[in-house]
């Protein structure tokens, strides 16, 4: 877990790099599709106050945000995103993940997680390829197949978040390749 301080752009391990091993046109893409993914989401996140974002990599996104409390997990940081967050209840009023769920294996469990952290009226900030966009990340990743659990399109994202999420917006980019969707916690029977 790592945690910027008011202020701060610091903060994440310089060995921390998801472009290191990756050939020249991979580092590329990685560079361009974490512009366009920080850019696509950069409205839903801006006045927030506590953001947590998991799966945050090196931190890219955290880096740009204005939020007072910035707090990242990633595997490379060794947290398990899949598990239970060492985080307290209702402590962050915006939680993003950019690219993560599509590599996740239960993601009922993380939605989950991150509906308890969330504050009363939170956002969930999420991106994801579409499937179609299977072809031209197999061309600068590789083992692509394997790492991506599931593509999801919106009516995906609508079923699997309902009851604990309302969608409130949704939008392509990166040539409708991606897709960014906003949702607001909704509370549930029991908590």
């Amino acid at each position: 877990m790592i945690r910027l301080e008011p202020g701060s752009h610091a903060g994440f391990p310089a060995a921390l790099s998801y472009t290191r091993s990756r050939p020249p046109l991979g580092r590329l893409a990685l560079r361009i599709t974490r512009w366009a993914r920080a850019r696509a989401v950069e409205r839903y996140i801006a006045g927030r106050r506590a953001h947590l974002d998991v799966g945050c990599g090196d931190g890219y996104l955290l880096q740009r945000s204005k939020a007072r409390q910035r707090v990242g997990i990633d595997r490379a940081l060794g947290d398990e995103a899949e598990g239970r967050f060492e985080l307290p209840d209702r402590s962050f009023d915006c939680v993003s993940m950019l690219a993560v769920i599509e590599h996740l294996q239960q993601p009922q469990a993380v939605l989950s997680e991150v509906h308890r952290v969330l504050m009363p009226d939170g956002i969930l900030v999420l991106t994801t390829p579409r499937s179609l966009a299977r072809f031209a990340i197999r061309l600068y990743t590789i083992g692509i197949d394997e790492d991506h659990a599931c593509y999801y399109d919106r009516a995906d994202v609508e079923r699997m978040t309902a009851g604990r999420f309302e969608l409130i917006d949704g939008h392509d980019f990166l040539f409708g390749l991606n897709q960014a969707f906003c949702l607001r916690k909704r509370p549930v029977s029991g908590g």
